[in-house]
């Protein structure tokens, strides 16, 4: 074995890689194999002259440079808070001159109209962040009133090619709205458009279940007709425009106290008579009928608490001879009703709460009923349901107008107003009073139904049993 005074071996003379451990048996193996920490008690166990260079330590003279910390954005620019352009209190901000001049030209009347919209179009939807919700009833709308929706055939651009482009055709390549030549002329009113879709469109195909998802529609029309009026794009339309959104605000009231009248109708009142007289609880009644939902609160309806509610109405709210021809016909057991044909509903024309007094009476008398209020309507037939099929001489014959008195609970009369249209079969009684059943719809005073709904999807007709082009065979169209 060699001397332990023999030179310390240098990091020159060490294998760039360690060499793979082998068993000493001879003793002349020792001599070339390098002291360890063990034999050297003294040495430093990490000292470098033991390492390899792999596994020595490496210094930098320069110090890691640190990443920039982006500044956090605000919430209410972030996500779902950014802003939207439709809050209550949001206004377009005020335009730059040269904006201003671009504008005058671009919505310069001598221009075609449907060129105007189309760019009117474009850039309000860019200057909104408009959501999925909000998209679906703002689209429909357009296609109501007779913009093309939908993305344009081969107007798909990559990155690539929208690089090659200012903003100007960006806007035009990425529009998925347009109006056709063929719809240049047609008659235009903005407010007509906003009744029929309000009205008559919007109730019965988004069917609303809040009052959040009708003021979202109403908002959204309102304020792109309020960036039409903004940015002067129709000028000989102003004032129909701004007739349009006062539409608006209507309809955002209207329509609410629509749904909830169309859910809660008829009331005790109106069911009671239903039951007692004629109609649809009339015919399905049975009095041993004492099956009752486990998830139902309400009590049972049987004809002793049906007649209870019918003659409190009449002493509380209805006049003398209703009671007194009342009282005389149910001595006789003489009462029946008759439904009224050649209608589809009523048109409600005044409400009267219960009084002061009607509400002392039944605290004081029955606890346990509602107070009820009068409603007065008159006929009313829609005029979006196809006519009745009468004769030449049937329709000279003006027929009288009939009035009608009902009575319903006051917590139903919240709901109602002058002019609400509600479509519902009505009742007569031979005593002199009305009663009706389930409203079926109903309808606000400003009621438009237009054959815009009927016109959407619909495609110019082209006869399939011609060949597209000449020497074509006819087999090869398809249906």
């Amino acid at each position: 074995m060699s001397d332990s005074q023999d030179q310390p071996v240098t990091t020159k003379d060490l294998p760039l890689r360690p060499a793979a451990p082998t068993t000493i048996n001879e003793p002349h193996q020792a001599d070339h194999l390098p002291e360890t920490p063990d034999d050297k008690p003294d040495s430093a166990p990490n000292s470098p002259i033991l390492q390899s260079p792999e596994e020595l330590p490496i210094e930098f003279d320069q110090a890691k440079k640190k990443k920039k910390k982006s500044k956090a954005r605000p919430k209410s620019k972030r996500g779902k808070n950014k802003p939207t352009g439709f809050e209550e209190y949001y206004v377009d901000a005020p335009i730059t001159p040269e904006d201003f001049n671009n504008e005058k030209e671009l919505y310069n009347v001598s221009r075609p109209l449907i060129h105007r919209i189309e760019d009117a179009l474009l850039r309000y939807q860019k200057n909104r962040r408009i959501e999925s919700d909000r998209r679906d009833v703002f689209m429909k709308y357009l296609s109501y009133g007779g913009v093309n929706v939908g993305q344009k055939m081969f107007g798909g651009l990559a990155d690539r090619d929208l690089q090659e482009l200012d903003s100007e055709q960006i806007l035009q390549a990425r529009t998925m709205t347009s109006v056709g030549k063929d719809r240049s002329n047609l008659a235009v009113d903005f407010d007509a458009v906003v009744r029929g879709f309000l009205t008559s469109f919007f109730p019965y195909y988004f069917n609303p279940e809040t009052e959040d998802m009708i003021k979202l529609a109403t908002v959204t029309i309102r304020n792109f007709l309020s960036y039409l009026l903004y940015h002067d794009v129709c000028l000989e339309y102003n004032e129909n425009i701004d007739q349009a959104r006062t539409s608006c605000d209507i309809a955002a009231k209207e329509l609410w106290y629509n749904q909830q009248l169309m859910a809660k109708s008829p009331g005790d009142f109106n069911s009671c008579c239903s039951l007692l007289f004629g109609g649809e609880l009339h015919d399905t009644y049975t009095e041993d009928n004492n099956w009752k939902s486990p998830k139902d609160d309400a009590p049972h309806l049987t004809t002793e608490i049906a007649r209870k509610i019918v003659k409190f109405a009449l002493a509380g709210t209805g006049e003398n001879r209703h009671a007194l021809r009342f009282q005389e016909l149910a001595e006789k057991n003489t009462l029946c009703a008759v439904r009224i044909e050649d209608i589809d509903g009523f048109e409600v024309t005044a409400v009267h709460p219960p009084g002061e007094a009607v509400m002392e009476f039944y605290q004081t008398h029955a606890p346990d009923l509602v107070p009820v209020g009068k409603l007065l309507a008159r006929a009313y037939r829609d005029p979006g349901m196809p006519d009745f099929d009468l004769s030449p001489e049937e329709r000279v014959v003006q027929l009288p107008e009939r009035n009608f008195e009902f009575f319903m609970e006051g917590n139903l009369l919240q709901y109602c107003y002058p002019g609400m249209k509600v479509i519902t079969p009505v009742w007569e009684l031979n005593c002199g009073f009305h009663y009706f059943e389930d409203a079926y719809r109903t309808y606000g005073s400003n009621y438009t139904p237009l054959l815009n709904d009927l016109m959407l999807g619909w495609k110019e007709p082209r006869d399939l049993t011609k060949a597209e082009s000449e020497g074509e065979d006819d087999s090869s169209v398809t249906l």
